[in-house]
Parts: structure tokens; C-alpha cells; sequence
């Protein structure tokens, strides 16, 4: 019996051929370490960012709106029903969309593990191999941490492998994350373009992974980090921003996708038909999302646009992800600035035992809010905070694990997500998508998660 892994494995090397100017041979049955040379290692890390863009899998990129469409930003419309099993929050262990999200991020693992592999065996000159290893265990941590946050523990392979293996448990999994994570920090070159892995990036991934763990002290020291290495600047302009990501001073890292790719559809399932590039108005906008704003929030003209009768489907569109020509090529952000901000407001927060007017976390709430068009706070608990998250990082990925590790303020002993679950009829056990059951076929170690 095949392993899972063994199947991933196969799914890379399928994939990479129909990639253009991509590596299209299986690494480590082609490449001895001894000698691979500095062109060698810039085609496998090629290998690396091909995979952080799709997964090596047809409609990866719906992945990066997948907790918005499980919590509240988003709802299903039209006809791809898989979309409606998770706006539902009722999915099935068969559903394809969430057999993708399993697959595509051993994909970038797999080849992450390739790259140290031969990395560290390797002559490489010592800059060379470093950057190598800080984009591999960058991308190895965001594999990773885009399972746990999905599925929960998940086997943790560290090298190419046919033994069928088990699942490791949630904390074992964030643990990996994390010593991945300082190994990037540890080895990348500080940023140069925002299109390309830096230690800041990995910086403020690991911080976004100390705030989930409530590792509230760690979560702040690396995001001050990030905000104090004089590299970005929060921007009053959010519309040249989402215009043109690659290169604005405020994104940290972006996958970069380009028109001869076309593999960023995200506007086809988010925009309206008479949008610019139009779309399928597959995915609009919840509307508890747009009561959520403030009055004269300027994000909300950037983020999302009415569509009104006569025309068909009227309701609110995202345009977050626009790309007037629909070339597929807008980039998809992994982590910004902003975020780094509201993550060092809310670990000062519970630092300073909740204080409402802590003076450090409202200067950091208040420089995102003040730059947006509101004005200033004198007070602000967790669930200001938690607002404020839902608007500035709308359809960034981030929403289902907001809720998910946010105690209800109504009902302190569940999270806000197990409420909203539990509204629709659901439980506690829907909080984690299923472990795809065509998986568990080839790896019966794979125990499904409760419910399924």
C-alpha cells in the first residue's frame, strides 16, 4: 500500500512539466548534492514558489478565501456546490475543493524538503546555501501552517518518504511551524522585493503563529521586530495598495502571479459579471461583513462594490483581487504590515491583563485606524481588536481562525466560531475540515477527525 506522501510526490512531478521555465524533474533522482551549482538551486527554488502559487493542484488559489467562506465574509451563491458544503460549514470527506487543500500544501513541502535536503549537503557558497534554506523552511512552515489551521495535526514529513505515517497532533504540528519558522528567520536575506521570501516575512508569519498559540509575548516581539526594521511603512493610500501590492511598502510578502500563468482566479468566483474582468458572482460578500464598517472607512470603496438591480445577482462583490484585464495575475498577499500592528495591540492587550486603555496597544490599533480614515480610540478591548482584524484582513485568509481562537463574548466558555456553528445546526466538530477520505484509502493511519 502506497503511502499519502507517495501520491504527493507523484502530483508534483506531474504538475511541474506544464509550468513554464520550471524544473521538471524529480530533484533528488536528478541532482547529486556534491554537484549541484547556484543555477541548479535557483531552478529548485523555482520548484518552491510554482508550488506556493497553485499547490501543484487545479483551483488551489480558492484555498486563500476558504476561512472567509467558512466564517462570515463570504457566502455561496451559484452552482460549484462544493462551495456551499463549507459556506455551510458541512463538508463532506469527498469534497474536492478541500482534497486540494490537503494535497497542495504537501507539494510545497515536499519540494521544501528536497531543497534542504540537497542544501545542506551541498558546496554551496554559505550565502547561497542560506537563502536556499530560509525559502524552504519558509515554505515547509506556511505548508504547514495552512493544514493545522484547516485540519488540525497532521503528519509532519521532514523528508522524501514512501513509510505511511500518522497524524501528528495539532501542538506537534505548531511546534514544527515554529522551529521552521526561526530556522527561515535564521537563514533568509532581509527583504529586497516583497515577491520573494525575506526574514521579515518569516518574522511575521512566526508572529501571526505565537498569537494563535496565545504566546502573547512572542507574538509581540516579533511583530515589533517587523515594524521596527525601518523596511515597510503603514500607506493612507489602500486602494494603491490593492492596485499594485508588488513593491508597496506595505506588503511583506505576496505570491506573484503573471499574466502568461493566469493561475490567480480568484476574481472569477469573488467579482460580479460586470465588474471589471468580470467573474462569476460565485462568492458574495456576506452582509454582516459590510454592517461591519465604520462611517468614513475608506476601505470599504477599495475592498468591495455594490452591485444593485436590474442588473442580475445584485449584492455586494469583493475587489480585493482585481485585475481589470481577468489575466489571473493579481498577487495574493501572505502577510502585511497592518497586521503586524493589530497583532502587537492584541498581545499587549492580554500582556497588560486586558487593560481597555493600555497606551501601547491603542497607539498601535489607532495607527491602522487613524491611516484608514477613522479616527482614534481612547479604549479598545479584544473584540475591537478582533473587528478591526475582520475589516483590514478581508478575504486574506484569516477570518475562520479569528473566530476559532476567540472566546464568544456572550458565551466565554466556546470560541466565537463554535457559536456561529453551532447557530447553523452544526457542532463543535465542524471547526476542522475532514481529512479527504481518498487519502485515509491509501494511508488507513490517517484517522478522520471526530464527526466525520
Amino acid at each position: 500500500m502506497r503511502s499519502v506522501f507517495i501520491i504527493l510526490m507523484a502530483l508534483g512531478i506531474v504538475a511541474m512539466p506544464s509550468c513554464k521555465k520550471k524544473l521538471d524533474l524529480n530533484p533528488t533522482a536528478s541532482l547529486a548534492p556534491e554537484t549541484v551549482t547556484a543555477n541548479d538551486i535557483g531552478k529548485l527554488l523555482n520548484g518552491i514558489y510554482d508550488a506556493l502559487q497553485n499547490g501543484g493542484t487545479t483551483f488551489y488559489y480558492l484555498s486563500d478565501v476558504t476561512e472567509d467562506l467558512s466564517a462570515d465574509n463570504l457566502r455561496y451563491r451559484a452552482t460549484f456546490f462544493q462551495h456551499g458544503e463549507v459556506d455551510n460549514n458541512a463538508i463532506l470527506s469527498n469534497n474536492v475543493l478541500t482534497e486540494r487543500y490537503f494535497i497542495g500544501p504537501y507539494n510545497m513541502i515536499q519540494r521544501s524538503n528536497d531543497v534542504i535536503e540537497i542544501a545542506e549537503a551541498s558546496s554551496l557558497p554559505e550565502a547561497t546555501k542560506k537563502n536556499a534554506l530560509g525559502v524552504a523552511y519558509f515554505a515547509r512552515a506556511f505548508g504547514y501552517y495552512r493544514l493545522v489551521t484547516l485540519f488540525g495535526g497532521v503528519p509532519i514529513l521532514l523528508t522524501r518518504s514512501i513509510e505511511q505515517v500518522p497524524r501528528n497532533t495539532e501542538a506537534e504540528t505548531y511546534n514544527q511551524i515554529i522551529v521552521d519558522l526561526l530556522k527561515a528567520i535564521d537563514n533568509a536575506p532581509s527583504v529586497t522585493s516583497n515577491a520573494y521570501i525575506s526574514s521579515e516575512a518569516a518574522k511575521a508569519l512566526l508572529a501571526r503563529v505565537y498569537l494563535i498559540r496565545k504566546d502573547y509575548q512572542n507574538a509581540k516581539k516579533y511583530a515589533e521586530e517587523v515594524i521596527n526594521s525601518g523596511k515597510f511603512a503603514l500607506t493612507t493610500n489602500y486602494e494603491a495598495m490593492l492596485n499594485s501590492p508588488i513593491g508597496n511598502p506595505e506588503v511583506i510578502f505576496a505570491r506573484q502571479f503573471t499574466p502568461t500563468e493566469g493561475e490567480n482566479s480568484l476574481y472569477f468566483f469573488l467579482q460580479h459579471p460586470t465588474m471589471p474582468g468580470s467573474g462569476r458572482a460565485e462568492l458574495p460578500v456576506d452582509n454582516s461583513f459590510i454592517a461591519a464598517f465604520e462611517p468614513n472607512d475608506i476601505r470599504r470603496a477599495s475592498i468591495v462594490q455594490e452591485i444593485v438591480a436590474p442588473a442580475s445577482n445584485p449584492g455586494w462583490y469583493v475587489k480585493k483581487y482585481r485585475d481589470p484585464a481577468g489575466a489571473a495575475a493579481h498577487p495574493i498577499y501572505v502577510v502585511r504590515l497592518a497586521e503586524m500592528y493589530l497583532i502587537s495591540a492584541e498581545a499587549e492587550y492580554f500582556i497588560s491583563n486586558m487593560n481597555t486603555t493600555n497606551a501601547q496597544m491603542l497607539n498601535r490599533l489607532n495607527e491602522v485606524r487613524t491611516k484608514r480614515g477613522l479616527t482614534a480610540v481612547t479604549s479598545a478591548d479584544l473584540y475591537t481588536i478582533i473587528r478591526e482584524r475582520r475589516i483590514e484582513l478581508a478575504f486574506e485568509n484569516l477570518r475562520w481562525t479569528d473566530l476559532k481562537r476567540t472566546p464568544d463574548p456572550t458565551t466565554t466558555s466556546k470560541s466565537m466560531a463554535q457559536v456561529y456553528v453551532e447557530s447553523k445546526g452544526r457542532t463543535v466538530n465542524d471547526l476542522l475540515y475532514p481529512i479527504p477520505q481518498n487519502q485515509i484509502d491509501v494511508n488507513p493511519k490517517l484517522v478522520q477527525n471526530p464527526g466525520y
